[in-house]
């Protein structure tokens, strides 16, 4: 909600195109991008092309828009579309740290360490703004976005435990896959 009112859109809008709102979800290309400007243009006595003075506004509502200066108002080379992000939970939380935890899986299923990740995965001590795991990693059949947050701040940490000890041909593969995982969860 806070980008539809950062861009001055309607609650069913885009921010990136002018979909009408019966559209959301469908295919986007088939519709203009957003253009801040040219609105702002519009706005300010020019009127849509093939309309009237007055029918400008008509022209907003119908792509969305509430008409008045939002906080982009007078920014040039500001592309409110390019300003727009996903929420954080869905493309980082459940997007790519389940895919980096199902590589993880695969590794320490392949090198012998699942249950030495489930062993300290639940002997994690409580802290501050962290909750506990009640389960072993494996058990959890569905994860919450605050268990997932929980996640990226430790497995860092998790997953060394689980490959400290490393047989001589398991250096190289451990010592990538901690990278891989630092440059993540950084």
């Amino acid at each position: 909600m806070e980008n539809l009112t950062l861009h001055g859109l309607k609650s069913n809008a885009s921010p990136t195109c002018e979909v009408p709102a019966g559209e959301l979800g469908t295919n986007i290309e088939n519709y203009r991008a957003r253009d801040y400007a040219r609105y702002e243009r519009y706005e300010y006595g020019n009127p849509f092309p093939g309309t009237k003075s007055d029918g400008s506004q008509v022209k907003f509502r119908g792509r969305g828009i509430n008409v008045g200066q939002n906080v982009f108002h007078g920014l040039h080379r500001v592309s409110a579309p390019d300003l727009h992000t996903p929420a954080m939970l869905h493309t980082v939380y459940l997007g790519l740290f389940k895919h980096m935890m199902d590589w993880i899986q695969a590794l320490l299923k392949k090198q012998g360490r699942l249950q030495a990740f489930d062993d300290v995965w639940k002997a994690l001590p409580p802290y501050p703004g962290f909750l506990v795991p009640k389960k072993a990693y494996r058990q959890v059949a569905q994860w919450q976005g605050k268990e997932m947050r929980n996640l990226g701040r430790c497995i860092l940490g998790v997953l060394a435990v689980a490959l400290r000890q490393p047989q001589s041909s398991q250096v190289i593969p451990f010592k990538h896959a901690l990278g891989c995982v630092r440059a993540l969860g950084d």
